[in-house]
């Protein structure tokens, strides 16, 4: 069954299958299949053809060479050539309809259509005698004649002998043509190509024209007939370029003809070749060829010609001369100066040229305030100005609050510029990459340029400023070191204490890498990877830490705009809400000074207000600071005036509360957070809390002050530093296996990650501090105090078999409690044992069974301590050299443990 089913599914009827194939023949046509690597192996010649052509072309000729050294101009290059700098990969597939100017010859293929009485459709071709014959027509001649011609006498032919029959003509294939190519070109040769093709195509086809063949005397050879083809008439956009090509042509390119360059302010600088040989080319006709100049008016010409002797000389231009070959002509502008303008920079809406006559003055320039972008900085500006003696540019201050709204006006001049400031521009002057320039003379983002992100945050300004402070040995910048950074002292404190922390963290972690992977490598290579590692760390981290502003592009737009600004400064501080620096202009007033300040703030006394100004003694002719007090509550301060390089600073009212808080937790019978007045006792603290509750432990209490946590904490760093350098030192001098380096450096970690909180050992029992007022500590702002319960239980810590909390019994010794928790492991040292008691005083404890300490009594809250022993360490040979460090570790780490189980 299966297989009759499948017999019967493939019989079809014989009609059916004959017309699907005549509908295949008729629609189908026949597919070309390229395998890949002919396409790869077309692609790869093609593209080598193009990096060839592209070549000889880029390759300078002789003839530029000359007229490039002549007129010094590297850019100066022969015209048109760069036409065959791309040519046609293939014969391309010709589409669109055929001229009727075409002229036929013996290869032409014709369709001939006939349409009415008679309908039929024929394809004949051109035979060798030139003729086309078709049925019931008597043949016709057609070589010579054009595809329009051929077309209306077989139309005539048609009409009188196929009454009622239309007759179309259209051209279906060309004839192929031998065209002969010599002369100047790359590949010379016999070029196979269409009838349809054009001289330039074939050109083309044989590697385009050398730069030492003519473009504009190019000639076909046609029996006794010869042509010229001129390529500028193509390059120019004019017509009449080309003549249809003939099989057995001959294409000669000839040597290149005079040539001429025009150069200098012209739209197409170049060197151009001239078709007539005696006569030259006219001075106009020599400046269009190369576009014309690029300003209609205002050049001076120069006429470039040689002397019998080879040498070189200009003449001015002053009619319609001739050029000849080999000369050259050149544009330059008489004057490329501008008149009658001023610019508005900076914080404005409309910043841009404007006419002077149309903004004679500041005034008239800006219009009024409105015009000012929002929270603009109305007590400077600046006035880019060209001096009429030394065309030089110079710096004029003023005032825009007194021009817009003061009734003061300057009158412009032509080419000035104004620019107006906004307050982010003036802010810039506190920003931290001014301040370390002004304070080290130096700009560390110099002009290497490294990468994108040197290119971003370069800023050509301050480079400019770190110049002139480090050639100026005046006092141009005086008030900007003294005055507008007053903490000159404390910024260069900060740069060295930072410089040395980097440092010390890299030497640090230097000599941890050292440490880390010294199996198997020398110390030589360990230092030399783990330096460079380091550094780069170093220098990332100093990106983030220091990270540059980007300046603002107003001090970009005019050359030294930021050290002028910066000799009009003084220096705002004290009490009010925006201190600083502000540049002024002289004679502004204290209230305008002290308004663009954020004006006082609610602690500042108003009848203190100390106002520097320089003053001039002529008779010994040096400058003076003068100090003046200003009571603001009884003098009207808009008439106290303030000059450049002088300064302000408000007093604050005095309070007799520190400017923070203390802490106070545990057994308070109302703890919390409470301001303190200066001087304020821990007694009279307590007092204002209460008291304790009766469950509070005043032996226990437990003091940490900030200021003291800082100064630990840089200790332990020190600590852990000093011992690190020891280890590497010693490791160096003598061979040290790696696991003896590697269990040093896991204490010094331990060291050196160790938080501390500053705990200060003090008297916190009222009654104590009653009896001896010398204990009591004055309190300052930050300090903590937490008061624990009364404990019942004492601690064992270290290397005992059990740590841990043993229940407190009175009179019990030290030897009991350590008997309790299993005794001393096997790395204890048993001569170093001591105790921490409840406040944080610590005391050495002597367990030998003679005159020790085995039955000392100890309050409850005590920890009993147990320190490890060094001794494994001595294999590391460095107990002479860092005996003491190790055993300030030791110690050190033991202290944290009691005040963190406390």
């Amino acid at each position: 069954m299966f297989f009759a089913q499948s017999a019967t599914a493939q019989f079809l009827d014989e009609s059916l299958l004959e017309n699907l194939r005549q509908k295949a023949g008729n629609s189908s046509q026949p597919t070309t299949i390229t395998s890949p690597l002919d396409h790869g192996r077309e692609q790869q010649i093609n593209y080598e053809r193009e990096e060839l052509q592209k070549a000889r072309y880029e390759e300078l000729s002789r003839l530029e060479e000359d007229f490039q050294a002549r007129l010094s101009n590297e850019e100066l290059l022969q015209f048109g050539y760069a036409l065959f700098e791309q040519i046609p990969r293939q014969q391309e597939v010709i589409t669109g309809s055929v001229s009727d100017n075409y002229i036929l010859g013996v290869g032409d293929e014709l369709v001939v259509t006939f349409q009415g009485s008679k309908s039929s459709s024929y394809s004949v071709k051109v035979d060798r005698n030139g003729r086309v014959i078709l049925p019931d027509v008597k043949p016709l001649t057609v070589v010579g004649r054009t595809l329009g011609e051929t077309r209306k006498n077989l139309e005539d032919l048609v009409a009188d002998t196929m009454i009622g029959t239309n007759v179309y003509v259209s051209l279906a294939s060309f004839r192929m043509i031998s065209v002969i190519v010599a002369g100047e070109v790359f590949e010379p040769g016999v070029i196979r190509t269409t009838s349809l093709s054009s001289g330039l195509e074939v050109l083309l086809m044989s590697g385009g024209v050398k730069k030492t063949g003519s473009l504009r005397n190019i000639k076909v050879y046609r029996g006794h007939e010869v042509f010229t083809i001129d390529l500028y008439r193509l390059l120019l956009g004019q017509q009449g370029i080309d003549i249809p090509l003939m099989d057995g042509d001959r294409i000669v390119v000839p040597v290149i003809g005079p040539t001429i360059a025009v150069d200098g302010d012209v739209v197409r600088p170049g060197i151009y070749e001239l078709r007539n040989n005696a006569d030259g080319i006219s001075f106009q006709k020599a400046i269009a060829l190369a576009g014309g100049t690029i300003r209609p008016r205002g050049y001076s010409f120069s006429h470039v010609t040689m002397d019998k002797h080879g040498r070189q000389t200009f003449e001015e231009v002053t009619g319609d001369i001739r050029i000849h070959g080999s000369e050259a002509l050149l544009a330059s502008l008489r004057e490329n100066s501008q008149l009658g303008k001023v610019e508005l920079l900076g914080h404005v809406k409309a910043p841009g040229v404007r006419s002077l006559a149309s903004a004679s003055s500041l005034r008239k320039m800006l219009g009024s305030v409105d015009n000012l972008e929002d929270d603009p900085y109305m007590l400077f500006g600046a006035i880019d100005r060209v001096d009429e003696t030394t065309r030089s540019r110079k710096l004029i201050e003023f005032s825009p609050r007194k021009v817009l709204l003061g009734g003061q006006d300057i009158e412009l001049k032509d080419r000035d510029r104004v620019v107006f400031f906004g307050r982010k521009d003036i802010g810039y002057l506190i920003s931290g990459d001014v301040r370390k320039v002004i304070l080290t003379g130096e700009y560390t983002g110099k002009k290497s340029l490294k990468d994108q992100y040197q290119r971003q945050n370069y800023c050509a300004p301050l480079d400019n400023l770190a110049r002139i402070i480090a050639d100026s040995q005046s006092e141009r910048f005086a008030t900007a070191v003294r005055a507008v950074f007053v903490r000159k002292g404390t910024e260069e404190e900060k740069i060295r204490d930072r410089e040395k922390l980097v440092d010390g963290d890299l030497r640090s972690d230097v000599e941890s890498n050292i440490l880390m992977g010294a199996k198997g490598r020398t110390m030589g290579e360990l230092q030399q990877e783990a330096v460079a590692a380091e550094l780069q760390k170093k220098r990332e981290q100093e990106d983030k830490d220091y990270e540059e502003v980007l300046c603002p592009s107003v001090f970009n737009e005019t050359l030294n705009l930021l050290p002028f600004i910066l000799e009009y400064v003084v220096s705002v501080d004290g009490a009010v809400r925006q201190p600083g620096v502000y540049p002024i202009v002289r004679e502004t007033t204290l209230e305008a000074l002290l308004s663009v300040s954020g004006g006082l703030s609610n602690d500042a006394n108003k009848t203190r207000i100390e106002v520097a100004n320089y003053t001039m003694e002529q008779s010994v002719n040096q400058l003076y600071m003068n100090w003046d007090y200003v009571d603001s509550t009884s003098h009207d301060i808009s008439n106290i005036l303030i000059n450049p390089g002088g300064g302000v600073r408000v007093s604050s009212l005095f309070s007799n509360f520190e400017p923070g808080a203390v802490l106070l937790s545990g057994e308070f019978r109302e703890p919390g957070v409470y301001t303190i007045r200066k001087g304020e006792k821990l007694s009279d603290l307590i007092v204002r809390a209460g008291g304790f509750t009766d469950q509070a432990y005043p032996y226990g209490a437990i003091f940490t002050r900030k200021r003291v946590k800082e100064l630990q904490q840089a200790q332990l760093r020190q600590t852990a530093q000093s011992l690190q350098s020891a280890m590497v030192s010693a490791s160096v001098k003598k061979n040290i296996d790696a696991d003896s380096l590697m269990a040093a450096q896991q204490l010094t970690d331990q060291l050196a990650s160790a938080e501390v909180i500053g705990r200060v050992v003090i008297e916190a029992d009222p009654v104590k501090l009653l009896l001896d007022p010398a204990k009591d500590i004055v309190l300052e702002a930050g300090d903590a105090l937490y008061i624990p319960k009364r404990p019942n239980f004492i601690v064992a810590v270290g290397d005992v078999l059990n740590p841990g909390a043993l229940q407190f019994v009175s009179g019990k010794g030290v030897a009991e409690y350590l008997n309790e928790v299993g005794s001393f492991t096997r790395s204890a040292d048993e001569d170093r044992v001591y105790i921490v008691y409840p406040n944080g005083v610590a005391r050495p404890v002597n367990l030998s069974s003679w005159g020790g300490d085995n039955n000392l009594s100890i309050p409850p809250g005590t920890a009993i301590v147990v320190p490890t022993d060094l001794s494994p360490y001595d294999t590391l040979t460095l107990v002479k050299e860092i005996g003491s460090i190790v055993s300030s570790l030791a110690v050190s780490a033991a202290s944290l443990a009691v005040i963190f189980t406390n």
